[in-house]
């Protein structure tokens, strides 16, 4: 028989809900071990978090990068950081401290099993107190990368709602936001913290953390690794995202397997919504270069945009009106709202370029008709910057960065008088244009023209706004999302200048270079963008 200190005065949490018989087993009852549901004797509600719990918390977030430093500069690749018992934020160790199979296989193995059995995900051990002064410790996050990815209930935040439970995600998503808050060493690849943060991230994986907490920080994750050109793991968070989005159930308009805790807020369903946009923004992005197909599929015409900004951040649900993303560009949205639209032309850009089927009449009327969308658009996005303080300014200019984007990547091949590689745009070298594709031609040749000339523009007007920032670590608030439109207009003026000798176009490629090369400080994919320009100049001079 068991000894009466190794049973609970009373029936689980669990058990009580399922009005289940309970057999009141420390620390975990028998019904919830076979299940791998969470087991919880305590139903007691949590006392508010004090000064003190603060800087706890403070003490141990500095002993975890302090000990994640450690394990990065000494190079061993056995060690990793996991989580540890509650009263400690996180130890060095080789292995989980939970066992492997605590995970509830039949979330993959068997839904219907999962479901029927009303199986839940487990608890990781760490216990961190959280407190409503948490800000304090993220104002700089807030300040600058929050304000072009708003993907972290700022609300939430300071009532200590979405990070109550203390687990140890917590950890690694402030140092998510820390990676991204503050520039990289100077000439390193790596920022040491963010090799051992990726080993956390893994070992946070391997112990069954599954969360989204833990997504918002693979998120920034995938951010940090495409702003400084760490590939090819940028592209594997991205596609991890994606998976660990569809595993949580928070892709819109789709069945789920609602393995999280039910939805009690509307601010709380907006993160979601807004984690979901995030993670579609960044699988677009990363995929304009290397031209490869999406991780995320398309939402449905009845699926929301994110809704205002203001009104999420302030938690101001009197304030907020939803639009689906089929609404009309004409129609004022916030500019998070308009960064999705954007990717969203992203995604239409790179259909039409993929397009190889359609009747060549059909497949141009149909560029065309997008590039006159892709123009209004970008048309609108410039008169609502023009009146903007300069925060809304910089927020409208990443969804306009990634409209040229989207029109650099429709129209680059139809630029060219002569078919140089196999895809759709070129026409055989032997073969003479037709009116319609010489029409074409023209016309993209404009437009590309008209948008590099503006990405100039633009780029010394962000040189103006780098030389008045107050700090350097205010360069956060410039958002990487912006360089491959500026990479474009670099490689067009290289272009221009090779084929004419266009003294202006040489002249304005050499501002942007300049330009690049300041924003390199911040972000060091810039500084990857120069040295493929100058592998283009290079080549063009043998």
């Amino acid at each position: 028989m068991e000894h009466s200190e190794n049973r609970a005065s009373q029936s689980c949490g669990a058990c009580k809900k399922q009005k289940r018989k309970c057999d009141k087993l420390l620390p975990e009852c028998g019904r919830c071990l076979r299940t791998s549901r969470t087991c919880d004797y305590d139903d007691t509600p949590k006392p508010p978090p004090t000064a003190a719990d603060l800087e706890n918390l403070q003490e141990r977030l500095m002993d975890l990068e302090n000990r994640l430093k450690g394990v990065s500069e000494a190079g061993s690749s056995s060690d990793t950081v996991c989580t540890s018992s509650p009263g400690t934020l996180a130890t060095e160790s080789s292995i989980p401290s939970r066992e492997p199979n605590s995970f509830p296989s039949a979330l993959f193995l068997d839904i219907d099993c999962y479901k029927w059995s009303h199986m839940q995900l487990p608890r990781p051990d760490a216990i961190i107190p959280m407190g409503n002064s948490i800000l304090e410790t993220s104002r700089l996050y807030f300040d600058t990368i929050h304000q072009w990815i708003p993907i972290i209930s700022k609300k939430r935040l300071e009532l200590g709602i979405s990070l109550e439970d203390g687990r140890p995600e917590v950890a690694l998503l402030f140092l998510a936001m820390k990676l991204n808050s503050y520039p990289p060493p100077a000439g390193d690849k790596f920022d040491p913290i963010y090799s051992a943060a990726k080993n956390f991230m893994v070992t946070l994986e391997a112990s069954g953390a599954v969360s989204l907490i833990y997504l918002q920080a693979m998120t920034l994750m995938a951010v940090y690794e495409y702003s400084h050109s760490i590939y090819p793991a940028a592209w594997m968070t991205v596609g991890s995202c994606a998976r660990l989005a569809e595993l949580l159930g928070i892709s819109p308009g789709r069945d789920s397997m609602n393995i999280m805790s039910p939805i009690t807020t509307w601010t709380e369903l907006e993160e979601k919504r807004r984690l979901w946009w995030a993670i579609y923004v960044l699988d677009r992005i990363i995929s304009l270069g290397s031209r490869r197909r999406f991780c995320l599929p398309e939402p449905v015409d009845t699926d929301f945009l994110p809704a205002d900004d203001d009104a999420w951040n302030s938690g101001d649900v009197a304030g907020v009106v939803h639009y689906p993303i089929t609404t009309p560009f004409s129609i004022p949205v916030s500019p998070f709202s308009r960064l999705c639209q954007s990717a969203l032309l992203i995604s239409r850009a790179a259909v039409c370029r993929r397009d190889s089927q359609t009747e060549l009449t059909h497949r141009i009327a149909a560029v065309l008709s997008l590039t006159e969308d892709l123009n209004n658009f970008n048309s609108i996005l410039a008169e609502e910057m023009a009146p903007s303080s300069l925060n809304g300014y910089l927020r409208l200019l990443v969804p306009r960065c990634l409209t040229w984007s989207a029109l650099f990547q429709l129209l680059d091949n139809y630029c060219c008088p002569e078919k140089i590689s196999d895809e759709p745009g070129y026409t055989l070298s032997a073969d003479i244009k037709g009116q319609v594709e010489l029409a074409a031609q023209v016309q993209a040749t404009l437009v590309v023209r008209s948008i590099s000339d503006q990405a100039h523009e633009i780029t010394a007007n962000l040189m103006n706004i780098i030389s008045h920032m107050p700090s350097h670590d205010q360069l956060g608030i410039l958002s990487p999302f912006l360089l491959d439109a500026l990479y474009c207009a670099m490689v067009t003026f290289q272009w221009i200048f090779r084929e004419s000798g266009d003294e202006q176009a040489k002249a304005r490629l050499t501002d942007i270079e300049v330009g690049m090369g300041r924003l390199s400080e911040r972000w060091k994919l810039a500084g990857e963008y120069v040295a493929l320009g100058e592998i283009y100049r290079k080549v063009g001079n043998t």
